[in-house]
């Protein structure tokens, strides 16, 4: 029988005690290690939204805690029951940092002050591990890789990115995340796409551009803003939308002039906002 827990009672008893346990002590969050254990990484019959609850609660708390390299171990013993799970949380994290490098990046450049400190708490190891962990993984995994470093806005996923794109790959292709003769599902080259282009990159926006209109293909596991296990070319407009900022534009041929027109060095390098499932 699957385990079920009210959504709201697990975000109000977890919230709460999350808040007493970071306050007594925020390097031992023995808290966020329950969630973690019973909700995440384990193998049990459990609601999604409650996973999810969790999850999100997991990263939002363990971040600044250090409890990242738990995840980053529980990741490394390649349990493919807590995999998945495990990805979620860094994405998360890595999602937050990210966003923390813009919010320094402002007050730097502009001194720009907002309510929130930010902090990078996450180590380079993170992304490395899941870069060499990614290359590996099968094709239907590999969308969960691609969506964490999608999440972390990384220049070093960047050939990461490509190489998924560009499948089936050439020969002697070092970056190749697939045999040569496989093709990656269309979510996985979406969050590919979005990934370079968040990072400024045409092949990016190319990728999108293509895929905007008339497309059969399918997104899972992540999508951009409203849009739930959307169509491929639904996903492809509101990620454009999200990454230029035209919220006119709607057709292919619209994107492709917005392209042609462009200054690259100008566009502000935004981010995409994915949910879940």
């Amino acid at each position: 029988m699957i385990r079920r827990i009210p959504l709201l009672l697990l975000l109000a008893w977890a919230g709460a005690a999350l808040e007493r346990a970071a306050a007594q002590n925020p390097a031992v969050d023995q808290v966020t290690a329950q969630l973690f254990e019973q909700y995440v990484a384990r193998q049990a019959k459990i609601d999604s939204e409650s996973v999810m609850a969790a999850t999100h609660l997991v990263a939002a708390r363990g971040r600044e805690t250090g409890f990242w390299k738990v995840v980053l171990a529980e990741l490394q013993q390649d349990n493919p029951g807590s995999e998945i799970g495990c990805l979620r949380v860094l994405g998360k994290m890595l999602a937050t940092d990210a966003a923390a490098r813009d919010a320094i990046q402002r007050r730097e450049e502009t001194g720009e002050i907002s309510a929130w400190i930010p902090t990078v708490c996450l180590g380079p190891e993170v992304v490395a591990e899941l870069l060499q962990r990614g290359r590996k993984a099968d094709r239907f995994r590999i969308d969960h890789y691609v969506i964490a470093l999608a999440r972390a806005r990384t220049p070093a996923a960047k050939d990461f990115f490509l190489a998924v794109l560009r499948t089936p790959a050439e020969p002697g292709d070092p970056y190749a995340t697939t045999p040569h003769s496989v093709r990656h599902l269309d979510s996985t080259c979406f969050h590919a796409a979005v990934g370079l282009a968040q990072l400024g990159a045409a092949e990016g926006f190319d990728w999108l551009i293509a895929h905007c209109e008339f497309s059969q293909g399918s997104v899972t596991n992540a999508w951009p803003g409203v849009s739930r296990g959307g169509n491929l070319s639904d996903c492809c407009q509101e990620a454009l939308r999200q990454l230029s900022d035209q919220r006119q534009s709607s057709s292919a041929a619209e994107w492709a002039a917005w392209r042609q027109s462009v200054d690259w060095q100008r566009l502000p390098r935004r981010a995409v906002v994915f949910r879940d499932s």
